[in-house]
């Protein structure tokens, strides 16, 4: 079984254990909250297609990358960068501002088949990021594919019943806080290798418990046994 990718800066590299088959490669989306550090981007991008959602484009640009495909409204990232990006070869679909889909949800329509990382997605913004997770999540349900959002702060890989995550880490110490968030109602879930285990334990939205908790070593397991859970990591500064 391959790494689904290696996170060189945070230095995480992953493994997820599913029923269906293996998506045909990683896509990396960029999205417009917080910037990703322009050398973290170049090693994440690297060897992979690029899809922007609006000022994600930007962040490419800034980076020195050019992404294959940009959809927005040009509300946050202004004309010159949409402009930009076509010229490097970018496929470009502009939508206007009063519309019902945000531009994630516009890209991820677009999608080509495949695992998926995204970044540009911590940051500002609550309802951003609630909307940015939940249709990461749809996105992931449709496709039977594997996401993990991500940069160089936070990491976030999405599971659904039936998934078990490897999770090897270069330095266990760098790794503040590992958390279990129920995407579902409710999910049941196992947790091994770090400071409080959990085994076939109910989680739910009313009662948050399963976060703060710290790895044991380098290496550490997490299995969604029914529902969805979002395996959460964050980074030392």
């Amino acid at each position: 079984m391959a790494a689904l990718v290696r996170f060189p800066e945070c230095g995480v590299k992953f493994h997820v254990k599913h029923g269906g088959e293996v998506a045909p490669g990683v896509n990396v989306v960029v999205a417009g909250g917080r910037a990703p550090a322009p050398g973290w981007l170049r090693e994440i991008a690297r060897q992979k297609k690029i899809y922007c959602a609006d000022r994600g484009a930007q962040y490419c640009l800034e980076a020195g990358l050019s992404p294959a495909l940009l959809v927005g409204d040009c509300d946050s990232a202004d004309n010159e960068t949409y402009a930009q990006a076509a010229s490097l070869g970018a496929q470009v679909f502009v939508h206007p501002p009063a519309k019902d889909d945000t531009d994630l949800q516009l890209l991820l329509q677009k999608m080509p088949p495949g695992d998926v990382v995204a970044t540009g997605i911590f940051g500002g913004r609550f309802d951003h990021l609630f909307s940015n997770v939940y249709s990461l999540l749809a996105f992931k349900k449709r496709r039977g594919c594997r996401v993990a959002l991500a940069d160089e702060r936070e990491f976030l890989l999405l599971l659904d019943g039936g998934e078990k995550a490897e999770i090897h880490l270069q330095d266990k110490k760098a790794a503040q806080a590992v958390s279990l968030l129920p995407l579902s109602a409710e999910c049941r879930v196992n947790i091994g290798g770090v400071r409080w285990p959990l085994n076939d334990a109910l989680l739910t939205q009313a009662r948050p418990y399963a976060i703060s908790n710290e790895p044991l070593t380098g290496e550490f397991t997490c299995e969604c046994l029914e529902g969805s859970v979002g395996l959460y990591i964050h980074w030392q500064k």
